[in-house]
Formats: C-alpha cells, sequence, structure tokens
C-alpha cells in the first residue's frame, strides 16, 4: 500500500511539473519612478499592497532624493497614516539576513499619510544613509527587500528609472 502510495505521488509530482511550466517564469514587475529635473533627481520605489476592496494601494515609498539647489541628498519614507509614530529600526536584507541596518522616525503629515527621513543606525547625517541605500541598490540592480516590525517590503526598479536617476545624480556632482 505505501509503495502504491508513493508511485501516485510521484506520478502527480511529473504531471504537475509538465502541466505548469509556464508559472515557473512569472515576471516581477516594477514598482518604481522617477523624477528628473536640472533642479534635482529622484528615484521613488512602491511596495503595493492588496486593499480590502481587491485593488493595489502604496504601502510604502522609499524615494531617494537630490537637491541641486540646496545641495541635500536624503531618502524620504512615506506610508499610510495608520504608521506608529516614533523611532523604527529598517533592516536592508539580502537572502534574508541584514546587511544595513537605518533607522527612521516617523511622523504625521496632517491626516494624510506617516512620513520620516532614513538615517544609518546611530548615524546623524540622512547623506551617508543616501550613500550607502544607493550603493546597495546598485549592487543589487533596483531589486531589494526591506524589512520593519516583522513586515517585508519588497522593491524591484524597473532598470531605465534606476540608469536614468544615476545618471541624473551623477551629472549633480560634477
Amino acid at each position: 500500500m505505501l509503495m502504491g502510495l508513493r508511485s501516485q505521488f510521484k506520478y502527480f509530482i511529473s504531471i504537475s511539473v509538465f502541466l505548469t511550466p509556464g508559472l515557473l517564469s512569472a515576471e516581477v514587475l516594477p514598482t518604481s519612478s522617477t523624477k528628473l529635473t536640472n533642479n534635482g533627481c529622484q528615484l521613488n520605489f512602491f511596495h503595493l499592497e492588496k486593499g480590502a476592496d481587491g485593488k493595489y494601494k502604496e504601502g510604502l515609498r522609499v524615494s531617494l532624493v537630490t537637491d541641486n539647489i540646496y545641495q541635500h541628498r536624503y531618502v524620504a519614507m512615506k506610508a499610510d497614516i495608520n504608521r506608529p509614530l516614533g523611532f523604527e529600526n529598517i533592516n536592508y536584507n539580502r537572502a534574508g539576513k541584514p546587511t544595513e541596518v537605518f533607522s527612521v522616525n516617523w511622523r504625521k503629515q496632517k491626516e494624510q499619510f506617516t512620513y520620516g527621513r532614513l538615517m544609518l543606525l546611530a548615524g546623524t547625517s540622512d547623506r551617508q544613509a543616501f550613500d550607502d541605500l544607493k550603493k546597495l541598490i546598485t549592487q543589487d540592480k533596483g531589486h531589494f527587500e526591506l524589512e520593519a516590525s516583522k513586515q517585508r517590503y519588497r522593491f524591484n526598479a524597473n532598470a531605465t528609472h534606476l540608469d536614468d536617476f544615476l545618471a541624473c545624480e551623477q551629472k549633480r556632482t560634477k
């Protein structure tokens, strides 16, 4: 009897693999946008979440921002209004393990959204956090994962968006 179940199970697995090869080649959709002007460069990453109505909405936004007028560079983060206020550690993960740890101090923007700027853990420079995050994202070709409060957020940049942002930012530093 056990032998019969084992052979039926192997048969089922082989049929399943044979019938569903198209499912193995799923495409990862990009969730990024850019805003490139003479005054600055911005690369936005969106983590999309399915709402109660079945439609996708922006759950978390991470924006790399450079401002040519004031010579600023920083990472802005935006979340929905229900995000808890105060400091939160955010891990940049590779293969499920933290590569870098950042921190953000969440604040409310009236009753519209919650926002903050990313810093290195125990750091004081938002420029350093920008440089480190940009380096990591560039190394990972725009596909990265953040983890905060036991939630994982996956981001996938359009390759053109990432290249355009890096070119814009390179012009700014010359």
